[in-house]
């Protein structure tokens, strides 16, 4: 998995497994099959698609849209949304989420 430490500018495809501890400036999309770390910030929102997997312990200031993904929230988020029956969602009980969808 590769570590990533700068700012990104949005929209961005998340394509690779990486553990992100920088900035992500607008919204970004997990692609089927990808594992996501984030320790740092996305600005806008984040969708994880089918298949792939997303750890939040950072912060997601937008929507986190879970279109059959597997999402394990630890950090904060504006909000989640599980748009899927595939979808599988795990809030800790420590996170923070402003609004559930």
């Amino acid at each position: 998995m590769k570590a990533i430490h700068d700012s990104i500018e949005g929209p961005f495809a998340i394509e690779e497994d990486i553990a992100l501890y920088g900035t992500i400036a607008g919204d970004a999309t997990l692609v089927s099959g990808i594992r996501f770390i984030l320790h740092g910030t996305i600005a806008g929102t984040l969708t994880v698609e089918r298949g792939s997997r997303a750890i939040i312990h950072g912060t997601v200031a937008g929507r986190i849209v879970n279109d059959g993904g597997r999402v394990e929230l630890f950090g904060m988020a504006d909000a989640i949304a599980n748009s899927s029956r595939d979808a599988i969602t795990v809030i800790d009980p420590r996170a923070h989420v402003r609004g559930r969808g």
